[in-house]
C-alpha cells in the first residue's frame, strides 16, 4: 500500500466519526427501552461501552488509512476479546485465543440467562448472566451496524433499531413509548443524513454527486418500513413473553406457557396482564355448572416461596383415589371432553378429583397425592391434545364438614410447614380472624369471609406498582397491608393462614369456571376458556372428605362453593345439603355485578373495544409513518414548483431551468457534479438515447448566455421564457420515459436531489 493510497483513504474517512456516533445513538436510544424491565442502569452503560469499543476500533482502523473492511474485522475482534475478558476470564490462552472452556463458559452464561428470563419477575435483577446476554448481543448489533455503514447500506441499521425498539413490548405488553419512538426515529434519520453527506469519502470532484443520494433514498424506504413494523408489531402481538418465541403451533396466537423451569406464579401474572387474551382450551361437560380446571399444585412453602413439590416417587400412568375421601360422602360422576389450543404446558388441566383419563397419549404420570398429570419429556407441550376425563362431584354435608375436627394425618405434616421468618402480620391476622372458631372447617370459612368481606380489592396492577408481585412471605405481608392484589395473593395468603391454624393447605393453579357456555353440542354445554381466566385458589384438607377448594378472591364474579359460605355451616345435620359445586350466592356486591350477564356482556364488549382500539392505533400510526414517508416527495414538488414559477419572474430564467434540470437528473440517478460546466452536463444528457438534442442545445446556449456573456442584453421576454420552460419539460419527459418504472417510482417518492447540496451560482 502506497503512502498516497493511505492518505487518500484517510481523506475519504474525514468526518466518518459523525456516522459512528450516530450509529451508537441509534443503538443506545431504543436499548434504553428495557429500563422498565431490568433494574438499574449499569447494564445499559456496560452494553454501550462494549458497542462503543467495537465501533471505535473500526473507526480507528479506517481513519488510519487501512481498508474499510479491516475495520469490521477489528470491531469483531474487539467484541470477541471483550466477551471473553469480562464474561469468561481466565479461559483464553494468553487472554487472547479462545479455548473450548471459553465457549463452554459463555454458553453456560446464555443458558443461565434464559433461566433467569423464565423465573424472574419484572423488573428483573440484572444478574451477571443477563448482563452478559445484553452486552454481547448489543456488541454484535454494533458490529453488524458498522459493517452496514461500511458497505454503504445504512438502512440496515434501521432494521437493527427495530429489533431493539420492539424488544420491551416483546417481553412485556406495554404501550408504545412515544418519546423513545421519536428519539429513535430522529437518530436513525440523522444517521441517514450524515451517511449520505459523508458516505465514507469527501465530496471530491471525481465523485458522483447523485450517487450519494441513492443510499438515502433506499435507506429512507427501508427505514420507513422498519419504523412501521416497530410500531405495528407491539400493537398486533400484545402479551408476547420471552417463552412465547419457542415453536408455536397456535396458528399465530402466542401461547400461554407452563412447564419445567417456569415459575407458574410469575407466568400466571403475565398472562393475566395480557392486553388481548387468547383461547387456552375448550371443553364440554355433563356437569350442571362450569368447572374449575387444575394444572398444578403448589405445596412447598418451607423456603418462604410457594412452589410445586418435586415428587418423583410413586408416579404411574393412572389416577389414584382421592386421599382422605370417606365412602359415606355423597358423590356423582362427571364426564368432560377437553381440547387444548393455546396452552403450552407439561401439565394437563383437569377437574379435581379426576378418576379416569383417556386419549391422553402414552407416558403421562399422575401424582397420587395431588392428582396433577404430567406429560412425558418427549412431548411436554399440551397444544393440540384432545382427551376425556371422568371426575367426581362431591357433596359433603354440613355435619360431615363440622365433624372433620382438627385431626391431621401424619403423612400430611409437610403440608403444614411454614418458613421460619414468616412475617408476624400473617399469623396475627389469621388468629384474629378465626377467634372463636372451634373446628378447622369453621376457621376455613372465617378466613374466606375475611377476604370477601369488601375490605380487599382485586387488581393485577397494584402488586407490580407496589413491588410485591409474587407469592413469597414478604409479598403476602405487603398484600395484607395494602389489601389489593389478584388471585395469587388471595390464594397464597389464605393457604398460609390455614397452615398457621393447623389446616393442611396447598395452592391450585388452573382456570376458574366460565360464566356461561359458549355453545351447546348434543345438549351438552361447550365452554371456551381464555388466558384471562387463569386463576389460583387454595385447597384445604378435611379428614373424611379430603381436599376442598375455597374461593377467597373477590371481584371476579365467581360463584363460590356453597359449602364455603357461613350459612351452610349453620345448617343442621338433618337438612339436605345443596350441591357443593357452586352456588348462586356471591360474597360481595362487586362479585354479583360481575356475575350478572349484562356485566359479562359489557366486559366482552370492553375487551373487543380494547382490541379494536389497539388495531386502530396501530393503523393510525402506520398511516402516520406512511405520510411521513411522503414528506420528501411533497418537498420535491414544492421545490420544483418554486423553480418553475421563478422561470416566469427571474432575471435569469435559463439558469433557474438548468437548476431544476440538474435536480431532476439527480432524482433519476444521472451523474451531476458540482464542477460541471453547462457543456459537460449537456454532453452527459446527450448520451441518453431518447433525449431531444435540440432542446438540450437551446437550453445550454441560453444558460451560457446568461452566465458567461459579457453583455447579457435585454431581459428575456415572455416568448423566450415560454421556450425555456417548454425545452425543460421536453427534456425531463424524455429522461422519465427512458428510465425503468422502479427508477421513476424512486425519483418520485424519494428524490435524491433533496439529500445532495448543489453548489449553485447565478
Amino acid at each position: 500500500m502506497t503512502t498516497r493510497t493511505r492518505t487518500d483513504r484517510r481523506q475519504r474517512q474525514r468526518g466518518s466519526w459523525m456516522v459512528s456516533l450516530a450509529t451508537l445513538m441509534t443503538i443506545g436510544i431504543p436499548l434504553a427501552g428495557l429500563a422498565p424491565i431490568i433494574q438499574g442502569a449499569d447494564w445499559w452503560f456496560a452494553a454501550m461501552a462494549m458497542s462503543t469499543a467495537c465501533i471505535a476500533a473500526s473507526w480507528v482502523v479506517r481513519a488510519s488509512g487501512l481498508r474499510p473492511a479491516l475495520g469490521v474485522v477489528a470491531a469483531f475482534m474487539v467484541w470477541v476479546l471483550a466477551s471473553q475478558w469480562f464474561f469468561a476470564p481466565g479461559t483464553a490462552i494468553a487472554g487472547i485465543i479462545p479455548t473450548p472452556a471459553t465457549i463452554d463458559t459463555l454458553v453456560a452464561g446464555f443458558i443461565d440467562a434464559g433461566g433467569q428470563i423464565q423465573v424472574q419477575t419484572i423488573p428483573a435483577d440484572p444478574v451477571a448472566s443477563l448482563i452478559q446476554l445484553i452486552c454481547m448481543a448489543c456488541g454484535l448489533v454494533a458490529v453488524v451496524a458498522d459493517a452496514a455503514i461500511i458497505a454503504r447500506f445504512p438502512a440496515f441499521v434501521g432494521l437493527l433499531a427495530l429489533v431493539l425498539f420492539a424488544m420491551p413490548s416483546a417481553v412485556q405488553a406495554r404501550d408504545v413509548d412515544v418519546v423513545r419512538f421519536i428519539a429513535t426515529t430522529a437518530s436513525f434519520l440523522l444517521l441517514l443524513w450524515i451517511a449520505a453527506r459523508v458516505d465514507g469519502s469527501t465530496r471530491s470532484q471525481h465523485r458522483s454527486a447523485s450517487r450519494a443520494g441513492r443510499a438515502p433514498a433506499t435507506a429512507l424506504a427501508l427505514g420507513a418500513a422498519a419504523v412501521a413494523c416497530a410500531l405495528i408489531i407491539p400493537s398486533a402481538t400484545p402479551g408476547l413473553t420471552a417463552q412465547a418465541f419457542a415453536d408455536s403451533r397456535n396458528t399465530g396466537s402466542l401461547p400461554s406457557v407452563y412447564g419445567a423451569g417456569i415459575d407458574p406464579v410469575i407466568q400466571l401474572g403475565r398472562d393475566l396482564r395480557r392486553t388481548t387474551p387468547i383461547v387456552s382450551l375448550r371443553y364440554s361437560t355433563t356437569a350442571d355448572k362450569p368447572l374449575y380446571l387444575k394444572m398444578v399444585d403448589l405445596t412447598d412453602f418451607s423456603t418462604g416461596s410457594w412452589q410445586p413439590s418435586e415428587n418423583s416417587d410413586g408416579l404411574f400412568e393412572q389416577l389414584s383415589r382421592p386421599s382422605g375421601l370417606a365412602d359415606d360422602v355423597e358423590r356423582s360422576t362427571v364426564n368432560t371432553e377437553v381440547s387444548i389450543e393455546g396452552l403450552r404446558s407439561e401439565w394437563l388441566p383437569l377437574p379435581y378429583p379426576a378418576t379416569t383419563l383417556s386419549n391422553a397419549g402414552q407416558g403421562w404420570t399422575a401424582d397420587p397425592e395431588t392428582g396433577v398429570v404430567t406429560l412425558p419429556d418427549s412431548r411436554n407441550d399440551s397444544r393440540g391434545d384432545d382427551y376425556s376425563v371422568e371426575s367426581l362431584a362431591l357433596t359433603p354435608s354440613a355435619e360431615q364438614l363440622a365433624s372433620a375436627g382438627t385431626t391431621v394425618p401424619t403423612e400430611l405434616s409437610p403440608l403444614l410447614q411454614l418458613p421460619p421468618d414468616l412475617p408476624a402480620i400473617v399469623s396475627d391476622v389469621a388468629n384474629n380472624v378465626t377467634a372463636g372458631a372451634t373446628t378447622n372447617y369453621d376457621r376455613a370459612v372465617a378466613l374466606q369471609s375475611y377476604f370477601t368481606s369488601g375490605k380487599f380489592t382485586y387488581s393485577v396492577d397494584t402488586p407490580v406498582e407496589e413491588s410485591f408481585d409474587g407469592s413469597n412471605a414478604e409479598a403476602l405481608a405487603a398484600f395484607l397491608e395494602v389489601k389489593s392484589g389478584y388471585c395469587v395473593h388471595f390464594a397464597a395468603s389464605m393457604a398460609t393462614m390455614a397452615r398457621v391454624l393447623g389446616i393442611p393447605s396447598r395452592i391450585a393453579i388452573g382456570y376458574f369456571p366460565s360464566s356461561a357456555a359458549s355453545s351447546y353440542v348434543d345438549g351438552e354445554p361447550q365452554y371456551e376458556v381464555l388466558t384471562d381466566q387463569l386463576h389460583s385458589w387454595p385447597e384445604l384438607y378435611f379428614e373424611g372428605i379430603g381436599w376442598l377448594p375455597f374461593e377467597p378472591t373477590p371481584g371476579l364474579g365467581i360463584s363460590v362453593p356453597a359449602y364455603s359460605l357461613p350459612a351452610f355451616a349453620e345448617k343442621s345435620a338433618q337438612s339436605e345439603a345443596p350441591t357443593p359445586q357452586t352456588s348462586e350466592v356471591t360474597p360481595t356486591t362487586q362479585a354479583k355485578e360481575k356475575a350478572d350477564p349484562t356485566t359479562q356482556s359489557n366486559a366482552g364488549e370492553t375487551r373487543s373495544l380494547a382490541q379494536a382500539r389497539g388495531w386502530l392505533t396501530a393503523l393510525a400510526v402506520a398511516a402516520g409513518v406512511c405520510l411521513a414517508g411522503l414528506i420528501p416527495a411533497f418537498v420535491r414538488m414544492w421545490r420544483r414548483r418554486r423553480l418553475m414559477t421563478s422561470i416566469e419572474r427571474s432575471g435569469n430564467p435559463a439558469t433557474r431551468a438548468w437548476w431544476e434540470l440538474q435536480d431532476f437528473a439527480r432524482d433519476f440517478g444521472i451523474e451531476v457534479s458540482g464542477g460541471d460546466t453547462p457543456a459537460m452536463f449537456a454532453q452527459r444528457l446527450l448520451s441518453l438515447r431518447r433525449i431531444p438534442h435540440a432542446d438540450v442545445e437551446s437550453l445550454r446556449r441560453a444558460v451560457e448566455q446568461e452566465q458567461f456573456a459579457e453583455s447579457r442584453g435585454a431581459p428575456a421576454g415572455a416568448l423566450e421564457r415560454a421556450a425555456i420552460r417548454a425545452a425543460l419539460v421536453s427534456i425531463e419527459k424524455a429522461i422519465s420515459d427512458e428510465a425503468e418504472q422502479s427508477v421513476r417510482r424512486r425519483a418520485r417518492l424519494l428524490p435524491a436531489s433533496l439529500f445532495v447540496r448543489s453548489e449553485r451560482t447565478s
